[in-house]
């Protein structure tokens, strides 16, 4: 395309053909860390008169009160020397067994802040023609006829030309050198965009905490601790057996964070000429000398 009109009416319009729009080239979407809440205690608290596993050893409920959250309790305290039976000569204080913790609430992913919420993305639009209109001056003194109006004679690369809005399947006489061209403005008629980003629900969270237990019901003095986890239970020994089962609590409740798969920022839409301003170019074949 011509960079300029050298001619003294001035540019008259820039139009194109060949329209190459691909989808849109969006960014890809990703998911912040999961959140989620943790609370609660394990479901299921035992004192066992065995080593972990033993097949038939007694047990007892060491559990907190009904609607227990974890805080300091001696609720199925134990004194030191318990025996179980009573009388047996057996400590009932040899293992304790807890269930898994409560499973994570309310996790969640957001999406990854980006300058925008929606997936943003490129577009690309290219054209193979691109075409300069020029304003010609018309000159009744160049016809010899006052009745008739002309124009100049232009050289290559410009051609004289004639446009009718819209699009046209025949060029009149002389224009018809070649079959007529439809031209369209350089936007087009473009719904091409990126669908907005998700995060799919997390997986593999879970909640861990610590499982204190203490001589004294006031939990003062510590003498245990253990993780647990909303993952699984597990047994541990208790030493030296037959000691005092005072209080207990459940502290310290975290959230392990799990992974989400993160959606959308797929192009969808296209682009396509826009028909409503198309214009029909005809020309003459081009003046290769000046006569």
């Amino acid at each position: 395309m011509p960079k300029g009109c050298p001619f003294v009416g001035g540019e008259q319009f820039k139009l194109y053909a060949g329209l190459t729009a691909p989808p849109m080239q969006c960014d890809p979407c990703e998911c912040q860390k999961a959140t989620g809440q943790c609370s609660g205690v394990p479901g299921e608290i035992t004192i066992g008169a065995g080593m972990c596993g033993a097949v038939g050893a007694p047990s007892l409920p060491f559990d907190g009160p009904g609607g227990w959250d974890g805080t300091c309790t001696n609720a199925n305290a134990l004194p030191a020397g318990a025996q179980c039976p009573p009388g047996s000569g057996v400590p009932c204080a040899q293992s304790i067994t807890f269930s898994a913790l409560p499973p994570p609430v309310n996790e969640k992913c957001d999406v990854k802040p980006s300058p925008i919420i929606k997936a943003g993305g490129t577009k690309i639009t290219q054209w193979e023609t691109g075409a300069l209109a020029c304003r010609s001056s018309l000159d009744t003194s160049l016809c010899g006829s006052g009745d008739k109006l002309c124009v100049p004679k232009v050289l290559y690369p410009y051609r004289q030309c004639i446009w009718q809005k819209g699009k046209h399947a025949k060029c009149p006489k002389p224009y018809n050198w070649e079959l007529p061209r439809t031209m369209y403005p350089f936007q087009p008629k473009d719904s091409r965009e990126c669908t907005a980003c998700t995060c799919g629900a997390p997986q593999g969270g879970a909640c861990v905490a610590s499982l204190r237990l203490f001589d004294d019901a006031a939990c003062s003095a510590q003498f245990y601790e253990q993780p647990v986890s909303s993952v699984v239970g597990d047994c541990d020994l208790i030493f030296p057996v037959g000691r005092a089962m005072g209080g207990k609590s459940v502290t310290d409740h975290a959230y392990v964070a799990g992974t989400c798969e993160a959606g959308g920022g797929e192009p969808i839409g296209e682009a396509v000429e826009d028909d409503e301003n198309a214009v029909t170019v005809c020309c003459r074949q081009s003046y290769m000398f000046d006569e």
